[in-house]
């Protein structure tokens, strides 16, 4: 009778992780701990206590920014986007870092039934932030490349119906990933959704950051840049940047593409600091050219979220041609 060990061994397979090794010519699954026996551990502390700070300073900023507009600024369409982005974002990190955390300090028999619900978590803030980013990206670029028919046919409660949505869409991938667990018939669902997301996102948001790019910094040299359009172009830029990096490896995960411990570890270092830097973003750009050490990232955050200026080059000659219109109507009445 074969003998159990006690120890507990480090967590999973290739199902949960998808690495195999880069001289592994069989192409089977290893075990992460052999995997890690052959790592630099002075490589692997220095990365995770390096997350830790990023996903600590992320965690700051995206719940004040939560706090401030859950309670402190008043509700609009723009806020509602950011809301959920820094909600997202924040369950990005906490679950990142509490999978650090159980990784130093708990060596127990749930250790690997704890790692496995916050990955599942994880997988899921970080597509719902993958797609709240791709349908801000989409509506605005709508709102400059068609204003008229924007502002006379966009819903009033569009913005809470996406992020519904999209909300109940990561949940529902969350729970296919449960499910493959007891149902072997559903197993590829999950890599298929992630392969499907980057190749659909992914190409989404390049287009939107080049319109936008253009719509904002070159073309609009007789109005003053709205400070949310810019807000979005650098969060896109960073987001391809920082964001993409991570999609890309589940993705190939996803097709069981061979996949380096050192790449995989430096994506997920790329993914904090895209979930972190948005609140950064807002303060830079909200504050005013005077006094800008001064300014609180509450006064930042409602210059962007209430900036009325527009990227729409005809707005300003269609409004006077209104008022002219309704002067001449008053006259002749």
């Amino acid at each position: 009778m074969t003998q159990l060990s006690t120890t507990p061994s480090l967590p999973f397979k290739y199902n949960v992780t998808g690495f195999h090794r880069e001289d592994n010519s069989s192409g089977s699954p290893i075990d992460v701990e052999e995997v890690f026996s052959e790592l630099s551990m002075t490589l692997i502390f220095i990365g995770m206590i390096l997350s830790l700070i990023i996903s600590t300073l992320g965690l700051v900023g995206n719940g004040i920014v939560i706090w401030l507009l859950s309670f402190h600024i008043q509700k609009n369409p723009i806020t509602t986007y950011i809301l959920n982005l820094a909600a997202a974002d924040f369950g990005v990190l906490i679950s990142m870092v509490s999978i650090i955390l159980c990784t130093f300090f708990w060596h127990t028999d749930a250790f690997f039934t704890w790692v496995l619900a916050l990955s599942i978590c994880f997988i899921s803030a970080y597509t719902c932030s993958q797609y709240l980013l791709t349908a801000i990206s989409i509506e605005r670029c709508l709102s400059v490349i068609f204003p008229i028919w924007y502002r006379c046919h966009r819903p009033n409660f569009l913005s809470v119906i996406i992020c519904t949505l999209i909300w109940t869409m990561s949940a529902l991938l969350g729970g296919t990933f449960i499910l493959t667990m007891y149902v072997d018939m559903f197993s590829r669902i999950p890599q298929i959704i992630n392969f499907i997301n980057f190749i659909v996102c992914t190409p989404i948001v390049i287009s939107c950051t080049v319109i936008l790019f253009i719509r904002v910094c070159c073309s609009l040299h007789r109005r003053r840049r709205g400070k949310f359009y810019v807000v979005l172009l650098f969060a896109l830029l960073f987001y391809l940047i920082f964001g993409v990096p991570l999609s890309a490896i589940i993705s190939l995960v996803s097709i069981e593409a061979t996949i380096s411990i050192y790449v995989a570890i430096s994506s997920l270092i790329c993914a904090f600091v895209n979930s972190s830097i948005n609140p950064l973003i807002y303060f830079l750009i909200g504050r005013k050219k005077v006094c800008r050490s001064r300014t609180p990232l509450k006064v930042a955050l409602q210059r962007v979220c209430d900036d009325k200026t527009d990227c729409r080059d005809n707005e300003k000659p269609l409004s006077h041609s209104n008022q002219k219109m309704i002067a001449l109507l008053n006259l002749t009445s």
